[in-house]
């Protein structure tokens, strides 16, 4: 049962409560939780401000009291009102008067705590007997739950052995801070937790000095108006500039006024960090503003620059000096798009004029917000506020110089002389009417009812100009909610263009205007084509939402260069416009580095599924393909995607591919205008006909990620997941090898299903009720290095059912028994180069490796244990199952294996049984000679291997005499190991003791004695089958005894020394003496070469 709560601060808390509990009235408390009679309860608070703030559910221990002073009943007991102190609003970030709903619930009991100490005295207090017997009795006190919560202060109630001052026991109590608890993030400390305590103060004072170096660090081209504040004070002779006749007759005051200043900018979503409270205006006068032409600056920052808080400046971009020719980025600037004449009256200026762009700087405090990088010299603006000032310029990822300098109003009257001091109260003249026209979205209807946003946006006076675009939160709207094929949405900003500004007079230009409801007539036209700012406000930062995702950086990046030049003003002199065929296999991120390099560009993004576009008919299909290009160019400036191309003018009922549809497609690309970018996203290229690919001018291929970009993808992937102390997500990224994005998140999500189930599992054995489950879930599962792995069996066993999965098997040396010197030799091949990689660049490299000897020596767990032990991904083949009866399609698959391995780096590829493979050619009996081609692909992707360095092949046969002989050529495998059998004893014992490891044996058991009545012509498969034998012995003596009632199933299989003689009766060698000899004249053969 849930109830709204509504928080109230009081003026005076109850000393003897700790300062981050809560109060409630009895009578309202037990109106809303009837089954509640605990003078103490445990409620769990969420509310939207704390999902804002990144923050999950917080348990409360919440102490029932009697109506009295500061807590007294407004009469109303539908909403719940928890009473709180200031310290608990500072401390959660929350403020008076929030609204939340609270849940009662029974917290669950912790296994165990870790409390780090940020003081030399908590610590020595935390490690006293007044803690631990204070805590072992509120422990052991029914009706009084002990909550921690990981990441927080510990909040332990007052008893009287923690100490004589409540006030200092709660002051230690704030300086410890809970590291750790499992097996859920926040719970109760009970008699049976384990406590840990440890002293976190390096940590502490390394971020201090971390965070402090940071702020420390400043920009050397930054130059600000206080670095020349000396030198014209010099040059003034006087303590102020203003006051000095001198100076002012002179023209340094106008130096002063022209002087400009370059500051380093970031574009960040500005309003969501508005509206969670992460950005904090220093003057709470400043709390109705323009956040779109406002430059957030910080107190140490508008000290340097000279300048006043809410002033207004003129900001332009800073040009580099190779940067010489003035460009264009209007998407409606370009003759295709209808643009009227730039001398027409109320129309935007040509293209070399200049506009002047103006912004307000504010002061505000960013220590709230983490996610931004904090630097001396950075100021913070909104994407909207940097596509008008740059002129619609790409978005950059990091910081970008702009030029500020002081704005003074232009007065016509000749003669009028302006004091020094009206910058710091000038401000745009307010506009008189403002036309503007809807901005053509995909996202919203143009013509929606837009009129309560619009008037509750101008409200506040906003700064509009000729030519700017207004981005308009429609939060809080339900009339622009807007039905599509993709059910209700609704986009979080609509875009409007501004046509005309008029101001109060004939004689005022186009500059800058401020409009509000109550100065402007505001007059809607139609709708209009214009790029529109990459909208960020109601999404939390991302892999999925951000402008440079990890591991796809580089696909962005190339997508931008390609297409930026096509929205230039000079893409009217190109002949054709831009088409990209985006290359990668399902769940690499194409969709997402699209997105992305739309919202860099400030574009449109219409997106089609080709499988809606098939038809029974190619007349059809073809009216769906012109309805999908004409809605692309309505909405132009836009990239059109098409994913999965490959299923148009796919054959129908055996027949060849559809070339009606096929022409059709192809011409209506050629034929798409400069502002429509055609990407076509396809999974496998050579599924394309010749025709469509040519149409396509750019090709972007999507590599499988490397090491170190699948660990940044799984950085950003887990952010707000609560991980364990023990995930290595390093380790994690050298283990997923292979994976896409796609597989990335699936892992997570997999991990955090094994995570939940885990703590269902120990917390619940016989079940859980759906209640107790979301309570469970609310209060936090901690996902740790056990659940990964588990998902990552998972998900490695669901892929196994293609052929050659790549996977990092489990095969330890202890489990390989002897062979030592055939250990020494594996390793010097493969686990050398990957170690002393130099050695690569002087030719000391071996690509392959053929281990021949007798079957069942244990050439396939030899290779298993090498990938294990250097950490490489595994890949193994068997010969027959790359042969197809199509032709093509078995050479087809030995390139798919080398692909995969490449793709997989670091990878051994395993072929067992290379003999069946790659025969003598000129020598089978197939009568399509299927085997010498499959020869010549195995050689030719061999030879390739030189280029990728993290590739090894190994290759096992019995018969090394059937193999081809140019594979044993050197740069193939051109190393050869004998895997023989273990003729001594010694080895014998070793092989014993590795398979037995695993195995309970009787201690009276003698492992010598056995090897010693075995035979001398024993391979490791046949001590294994030994074993086997002993095992199904003991099994059988087992039923035998739980059937007579002398045992019980319950007790431990154990293999006694009867059961090793029962077996060793039936042992018999698989190697005869004779095949035994044939190998060694094979080894010595293959020696002399």
């Amino acid at each position: 049962m849930a109830a709204q709560v509504e928080l109230s601060c009081l003026d005076t808390f109850p000393t003897h409560l700790n300062p981050l509990h809560v109060l409630v009235i009895k009578s309202q408390f037990r109106y809303a939780f009837p089954s509640c009679n605990e003078p103490t309860s445990t409620l769990l608070f969420t509310s939207r401000k704390l999902q804002t703030l990144g923050k999950t559910a917080v348990l409360l221990c919440a102490h029932s009291t009697e109506e009295a002073s500061g807590c007294g009943s407004d009469g109303n007991d539908t909403t719940l009102k928890l009473y709180t102190s200031k310290i608990f609003l500072k401390h959660y970030g929350l403020q008076d008067d929030i609204r939340g709903v609270v849940r009662s619930l029974s917290p669950f009991s912790l296994r165990k705590v870790v409390i780090g100490a940020r003081t030399r005295q908590s610590f020595k207090w935390a490690n006293s007997e007044k803690f631990s017997n204070g805590l072992l009795v509120l422990a052991s006190c029914q009706g009084q739950p002990l909550l921690a919560r990981q990441g927080d202060s510990l909040s332990l109630p007052y008893h009287p052995l923690l100490g004589d001052d409540i006030s200092q026991v709660q002051h230690s109590l704030f300086d410890l801070v809970v590291l750790e608890c499992t097996p859920i993030t926040q719970g109760m400390i009970t008699i049976n937790t384990t406590v840990v305590v440890t002293d976190c103060r390096d940590i502490a004072q390394h971020g201090a000095l971390e965070t402090s170096n940071a702020l420390a660090t400043r920009n050397l081209t930054s130059l600000f108006v206080s670095d020349f504040a000396h030198y014209a004070n010099s040059l003034g002779g006087g303590s102020s500039l203003l006051d000095n006749r001198q100076v002012l007759d002179s023209n340094l005051s106008a130096f002063l006024q022209a002087l400009e200043c370059r500051l380093d900018v970031r574009i960040v979503d500005i309003r969501r960090l508005y509206r969670q409270g992460r950005i904090v205006l220093v003057d709470k006068r400043d709390a109705k503003i323009d956040l779109d032409s406002t430059v957030f600056v910080s107190k140490q920052l508008l000290l340097k620059l000279g300048l006043f808080n809410r002033e207004w400046v003129v900001v332009s971009r800073f040009n580099c000096s190779s940067d010489m020719t003035k460009t264009s980025y209007r998407g409606e600037s370009h003759p295709s798009l209808g643009q009227a004449d730039d001398n027409a009256p109320g129309k935007e200026p040509s293209k070399g004029t200049e506009m002047v762009h103006l912004g307000s700087v504010v002061v505000a405090d960013f220590s709230k917000c983490a996610e931004l990088d904090l630097q001396d010299n950075v100021g913070f603006i909104s994407p909207t506020h940097w596509f008008n000032l740059s002129n619609g310029e790409p978005v950059p990822v990091s910081s970008r110089a702009v030029k500020i300098k002081r704005w003074n109003r232009v007065v016509s009257q000749s003669g009028l002389q302006l004091s020094e001091s009206l910058s710091r109260s000038a401000s745009p003249l307010l506009a008189k009417e403002l036309h503007i026209d809807a901005v053509i979205s995909p996202e919203y209807s143009s013509h929606g009812p837009f009129d309560s946003i619009l008037c509750e946006h101008f409200t506040i006076p906003r700064l509009v100009q000729l030519g700017g675009v207004l981005g308009i939160p429609s939060e809080g709207h339900p009339e622009v909610l807007e039905s599509n094929s993709e059910g209700i949405t609704r986009w979080p900003v609509v875009y409007f263009k501004v046509k005309k500004v008029c101001g109060s007079t004939e004689e005022e230009d186009q500059g800058p205007y401020l409009a509000d409801t109550v100065h402007t007539s505001l007059y809607m036209g139609g709708s209009t084509n214009s790029l529109a700012p990459c909208s960020l406000v109601g999404e939390e930062p991302s892999l999925w939402t951000s402008l440079s995702p990890p591991g796809l950086s580089s696909t962005v990046d190339q997508f931008s260069t390609i297409i930026q030049p096509h929205m230039n003003e000079s893409s009217a002199a190109l002949m054709s416009g831009c088409t990209i065929l985006l290359l990668g296999p399902s769940g690499s991120g194409k969709f997402t580095s699209v997105r992305a390099a739309c919202r860099r560009l400030h574009l449109h993004l219409v997106k089609v599924d080709c499988v809606t576009l098939c038809a029974d008919t190619a007349a059809s299909c073809e009216a769906k393909m012109k309805s999908v290009f004409q809605r692309a160019e309505a909405h132009r400036p836009c990239i059109l995607l098409l994913r999965n191309l490959q299923l148009l003018g796919q054959p129908r009922d055996g027949a060849e591919e559809d070339a009606r549809v096929i022409a059709a497609l192809c011409q209506f690309i050629a034929q798409a205008p400069a502002s429509v970018v055609v990407v076509a996203a396809v999974s496998k290229p050579r599924e394309l006909s010749s025709d469509v690919m040519a149409a396509f001018i750019h090709q972007v291929s999507i590599e499988s990620p490397s090491e170190e970009q699948r660990r940044a993808m799984l950085a950003s992937l887990s952010e707000g997941m609560p991980l364990g102390r023990d995930v290595n997500l390093a380790r994690l990224a050298k283990h997923t090898a292979g994976f896409l994005l796609g597989d990335l998140s699936a892992l997570l999500t997999q991990a955090g299903k094994s995570a939940h189930a885990r703590i269902l599992q120990s917390c619940f054995p016989e079940g859980a009720s759906v209640q107790e489950e979301e309570d469970l879930c609310a209060c936090g599962v901690t996902v740790l290095a056990q659940d990964f792995t588990n998902a990552l069996e998972t998900l490695q066993d669901a892929h196994s059912q293609a052929i050659g999965a790549p996977k990092i098997p489990s095969v330890r040396w202890q489990d390989v028994g002897g062979l030592q010197q055939v250990k020494r030799e594996i390793l010097d091949t493969v686990q050398l180069p990957l170690e002393r990689p130099e050695l690569l660049s002087l030719g000391l490299r071996r690509a392959g490796l053929l281990l021949y000897g007798p079957p069942g020596t244990g050439k396939t767990l030899l290779a298993k244990a090498v990938a294990t032990e250097c950490s490489m991904t595994f890949l193994s083949v068997k010969g027959p199952e790359l042969i197809n009866m199509y032709v093509g399609q078995s050479e087809e698959n030995v390139r798919e294996v080398f692909s995969k391995a490449r793709a997989a780096a670091p990878c051994i590829i395993f072929f067992d049984e290379l003999d069946s493979l790659a025969p003598n050619r000129g020598r089978s009996g197939d009568s399509g000679g299927v085997m010498d081609r499959v020869v010549s692909q195995l050689l030719a992707e061999l030879d390739g291997l030189h280029s990728s360095g993290d590739v090894f092949v190994i290759g096992a046969t019995n018969r090394p005499d059937l193999l081809d002989q140019s594979l044993l050529r050197p740069g193939r495998f051109d190393k050869l190991v004998y895997v023989g059998i273990n003729e001594d004893k010694e080895s014998q014992l070793q092989v014993l003791k590795a398979i037995v490891r695993k195995f309970k044996v009787d201690p009276s058991v003698s492992l010598q004695d056995i090897v010693e009545r075995c035979p001398p012509q024993l391979t490791g498969a046949d001590i294994y089958a030994l074993c086997s034998d002993a095992m199904m012995s003991a099994i059988k003596r087992k039923v035998a005894r739980v059937t007579d009632g002398l045992d019980t199933e319950d007790t431990p299989l154990i293999l006694s020394a009867e059961d090793f003689n029962q077996a060793l009766d039936c042992l018999k060698p698989s190697v005869s003496e004779q095949e035994l000899l044939k190998y060694k004249l094979i080894q010595q053969k293959l020696t002399a070469k």
